[in-house]
């Protein structure tokens, strides 16, 4: 049998031919695209990887809060400034200038956050931040943007924020007479509930405005880069002398650190776009599978029993809303 062609084409040789046979077979193309669904999906949970880590390893160095955060930032701004080069970013003048502000609200949530650390632990802070962020976003898009009123979203969704709200609440019991009851929970509340504040409302605007992920990388990491610089400055102004040095191994840690937030950021943008919004924001929850049993384990933050249980309980439960409120944006089509 000769090679063919389509009228007025170039005729295929028969390799060429034999090879699109193959992978024209239903069971070929089958196994292909498993395998790169899985490998896009081991792609996309790279991010929570690297967030779950850094997580975990900032509340294990020891340093004032500020020198923690603009530590991070740092690291983060540098790879930002590093990468976007070669992200083929076109920006223009109202993307800039909203992306910065966007910038600015991270810090802010970064200069509440991180001390949480300290007040809550890195256990019970991760877990209540991450379905706190999961419940507002979702209400948000609701709220503002007339989310979740296509095939059967809806419900799907109210179910989610439900099971966020009850994960969040296990992660926070105590149990009576236990050293939690020691926390400073007043203070860890007001962190949390601001930090949450700002990490959601970062995302909302950035949607308000429909910011491309790689365009707003650089002008973000500035606003949030100056943010942690103000921070810092305040309190080693208050501390005098007493202001832990810039040249540091805390610091050169944290930096360290900070680049791998950033690499995990780039990475989040890159997974998303392969495996799509919905399966990236569920996949992108999932450090605290890392850092919430790292938190008790390596860092040693206390529980009781029972409030082991309830916190393995809450932390499924977050994980199981999250899975939730991404299939509510899977369905959320017109």
């Amino acid at each position: 049998m000769g090679d063919f062609a389509f009228a007025g084409q170039t005729p295929l040789p028969s390799g060429c031919i034999r090879l699109l046979t193959e992978y024209a077979s239903p069971a070929s193309y089958t196994k292909n695209r498993i395998e790169i669904i899985v490998i896009d999906i081991l792609w996309a949970l790279v991010p929570s990887i690297l967030f779950g880590l850094q997580t975990t390893l900032t509340g294990a160095v020891h340093t004032t809060d500020q020198q923690r955060v603009l530590g991070l930032t740092t690291g983060g701004f540098v790879f930002a400034l590093a990468v976007t080069p070669f992200l083929g970013v076109e920006w223009n003048v109202r993307d800039v200038i909203v992306a910065f502000v966007t910038g600015l609200i991270v810090g802010w949530g970064l200069v509440d956050q991180i001390p949480a650390f300290n007040v809550l632990g890195v256990s019970r802070t991760m877990p209540v931040s991450t379905g706190g962020q999961l419940a507002a976003i979702s209400l948000g898009g609701v709220l503002l943007f007339g989310e979740w009123r296509h095939g059967g979203a809806l419900p799907v969704g109210v179910v989610a924020i439900i099971v966020l709200i009850l994960g969040i609440w296990f992660v926070s019991r105590t149990e009576e007479g236990s050293d939690t009851k020691n926390l400073d929970w007043a203070r860890g509340t007001r962190l949390l509930a601001t930090s949450t504040f700002a990490f959601s409302s970062y995302v909302l605007i950035g949607r308000a405005f429909g910011l491309d992920g790689p365009s707003i990388l650089l002008p973000q990491a500035t606003g949030y880069f100056l943010i942690a610089l103000i921070a810092y400055a305040v309190d080693a102004r208050r501390k005098g002398d007493e202001a832990p040095t810039l040249l540091s191994v805390p610091m050169a840690q944290m930096t360290a650190l900070g680049l791998m937030w950033g690499a995990g950021v780039v990475l989040l943008q890159v997974g998303a776009g392969r495996v799509g919004v919905a399966t990236g924001f569920t996949l992108s929850q999932l450090g605290i599978l890392i850092s919430t049993p790292l938190g008790i384990l390596w860092l040693g933050e206390h529980r009781t029993g029972r409030e082991l249980r309830w916190t393995v309980i809450g932390v499924a439960l977050v994980i199981v809303g999250a899975v939730l409120a991404g299939v509510a944006k899977g369905l959320d089509v017109a």
